[in-house]
């Protein structure tokens, strides 16, 4: 039972959040556009700043281990390779194919990332989860890239996926954090505290800001293409790849790390790149963010109770 009470205090936190935004929108308090400015915002701005600061302030004894590191790397390669190969033979439309590789490779691993590493471990350093999200971030962007123009009948062009991961956000931040957290380099404190507040909104606003965003309409004809990525997100990816984790030792912060890049659910900003990729199946990526969010409450808290109850977390 305390196991039971301990998962749920974990993950209704991070439902009731994306509860209130949806809640907040069918009131009429937020709308579609609104919440898509506020998810550029919270991309642009607040989720940077959450990261800036949690690498800025970091041990340096406690940064993440370079085979956390690699394993991120190796195994969100190895995803996306066998995903590149095998899903064309599952979905011959070119349009949807790429969205589904995108949808079910990448995850929300920065918002839900820090959200549900704050619920489970409070007041303890996030910095191996912000350290991690240099190399994942790039990876997402980059791959997602890939997959979008080779199958919407382009060559993929290098020089733009280069210049998609220097200038993503993320990528700043964090570079910009571990200069100076390396250097030692200090903001004035009052630049520090205004950092610092502006970083504690980020997942409570993103949250909010993804719940507000969720829409059911059109599923129907995208029934099947749903279920395959659906599955594949949020139960065959971790089915995967955990055991490989916790076969090599991984434990606790770093193994949550884990957890949330492969379990976690697709991020909104898979359906924003679609939407700019012409010839993808935009409103599929749409109904991928929706049914891996909604569901992911019901399999993190499957995920996360198993890991618990095995003394792992």
């Amino acid at each position: 039972m305390a196991t039971l009470i301990t998962t749920l205090n974990i993950v209704l936190p991070i439902f009731l959040l994306i509860v209130l935004g949806l809640l907040l929108r069918l009131a009429g308090v937020l709308d579609q556009d609104g919440c898509a400015k506020m998810n550029s915002f919270c991309f642009r701005v607040l989720v940077p700043a959450m990261i800036f600061y949690n690498i800025y302030t970091a041990d340096t004894e406690s940064l993440a281990s370079p085979r956390l590191l690699l394993f991120c790397l190796f195994s969100v390669t190895a995803a996306f390779g066998v995903l590149m190969l095998v899903v064309p033979r599952l979905e011959k439309d070119r349009g949807r194919a790429g969205v589904m590789v995108q949808g079910i490779f990448r995850s929300s691993f920065v918002v839900l990332g820090m959200g549900l590493a704050t619920s489970m471990y409070p007041g303890q350093d996030m910095s191996i989860i912000a350290i991690a999200s240099t190399v994942v971030a790039p990876l997402f962007n980059a791959y997602s890239v890939v997959a979008l123009e080779v199958f919407s009948q382009k060559r993929p062009d290098l020089k733009k996926i280069a210049l998609d991961v220097v200038r993503n956000p993320l990528i700043i931040a964090s570079g910009l954090a571990l200069l100076m957290l390396l250097s030692g380099i200090r903001f004035p404190a009052a630049v520090e505290s205004t950092i610092h507040s502006i970083s504690g909104t980020a997942t409570t606003i993103s949250l909010i800001v993804l719940g507000g965003g969720l829409t059911f309409e059109g599923m129907g004809s995208y029934r099947r293409a749903l279920a395959v990525a659906v599955v594949c997100k949020l139960f065959v990816l971790p089915a995967l790849f955990l055991p490989v984790a916790v076969w090599m030792g991984f434990r606790e912060m770093e193994l949550l790390c884990l957890l949330i890049l492969f379990a976690s659910p697709s991020p909104v900003t898979a359906s924003i790149m679609a939407r700019n990729t012409p010839g993808a199946d935009w409103q599929l990526a749409g109904q991928i963010v929706v049914f891996s969010t909604t569901l992911s409450v019901v399999s993190l808290f499957c995920v996360i109770y198993t890991l618990l109850r095995m003394g792992l977390l």
